[in-house]
C-alpha cells in the first residue's frame, strides 16, 4: 500500500490538473463548456475545431486520441486559463491552483519554490508511439495563432509566442521532426523537402481551421531552421528551430 501511495503522491499535480481540466471542459464537444468563456476567441475556435462533435464526426478516422486530447487540454488550462493575469506564473502557482495539499508532503514545497522552477514549463509523459509530435504541433499552432491575433490588435501578450525550439534526443528523432514540419526529402533535390508530405499539410483538416491554413503553412515554410541554420537564417516573423 505504501508503494501505491508514493506513486499517487508523485502524480498529485497531474491528477489535480486533469481533474480541473475535466471540470472546465464538460460539454466541450457540444460547445457548452466553461473553458470556452475563459480562453481567447482564437483558442475557443481551435478547441471546437479539434474536439467539437461535428468536426470530430466529419473527420472520422483522423482525430486526436484521448491521451493526446488530454495533454492538449491540460496545457491550455494550465497556461492560458489558470495562468491568466499572472505576470510570473510558476510551478508553485500551478500547485497552489490544482494540488495545494501536495505541497505539504515532505520537502515538496521547498523543491517547487526553488528558483529553477520560477518560469512556466510543462511536461507530458507519453510513451513512444502515442503521438507526441501531434501534441507538439497542435500546441505550437495554438501559440502561433494566438500571438499573431494579439499582435494584430496591438497587444503583445506574453503568454503566447512565435519563437519555438524543438530539441530531439537523437538523430533519428531529429530527422522525424524535420519530416513532420517540412516534409520528406525529395530524391535528387539537393536537400529540399516536399512540404505537401509534412504532417502539417497532410493532416491540415485536423490541425488547422480553414481560415488559418495558409497563414500557418506560410509560417512553417518560411521559419523552420534545421540545426545547421540556427543563428544564420533570417526569420523576421518568428522561428521554429529544430535541433538534437
Amino acid at each position: 500500500m505504501s508503494g501505491v501511495t508514493k506513486a499517487n503522491d508523485q502524480l498529485a499535480l497531474s491528477a489535480g490538473l486533469t481533474a480541473k481540466t475535466h471540470a472546465l471542459c464538460l460539454g466541450l464537444e457540444s460547445g457548452a463548456a466553461d473553458i470556452l468563456e475563459l480562453v481567447t476567441p482564437t483558442t475557443a475556435e481551435l478547441l471546437m475545431w479539434w474536439f467539437g462533435e461535428d468536426m470530430v464526426a466529419a473527420r472520422a478516422g483522423l482525430n486526436f486520441h484521448a491521451g493526446q486530447k488530454q495533454a492538449i487540454l491540460n496545457a491550455i488550462v494550465a497556461h492560458e486559463v489558470l495562468g491568466a493575469g499572472q505576470e510570473n506564473w510558476t510551478l508553485l502557482d500551478l500547485y497552489r491552483a490544482v494540488a495545494p495539499d501536495a505541497l505539504l508532503a515532505g520537502t515538496r514545497l521547498t523543491e517547487v519554490a526553488s528558483p529553477k522552477h520560477g518560469h512556466p514549463k510543462y511536461c507530458f509523459k507519453m510513451a513512444t508511439g502515442t503521438g507526441k509530435t501531434w501534441v507538439l504541433q497542435a500546441l505550437m499552432i495554438w501559440q502561433l495563432l494566438n500571438k499573431t491575433a494579439m499582435l494584430a490588435e496591438g497587444i503583445d501578450d506574453a503568454r503566447f509566442t512565435r519563437q519555438f525550439m524543438v530539441v530531439a534526443p537523437g538523430l533519428i528523432v531529429y530527422e522525424r521532426l524535420l519530416d513532420a514540419f517540412c516534409g520528406k526529402l525529395i530524391k535528387g533535390g539537393n536537400g529540399s523537402r516536399d512540404f505537401a508530405m509534412s504532417d502539417i499539410a497532410r493532416y491540415a483538416d485536423l490541425f488547422i481551421p480553414d481560415a488559418y491554413r495558409e497563414q500557418v503553412f506560410a509560417f512553417v515554410r518560411g521559419n523552420v531552421c534545421g540545426k545547421s541554420e540556427i543563428g544564420l537564417k533570417a526569420t523576421g516573423t518568428g522561428m521554429i528551430a529544430i535541433t538534437n
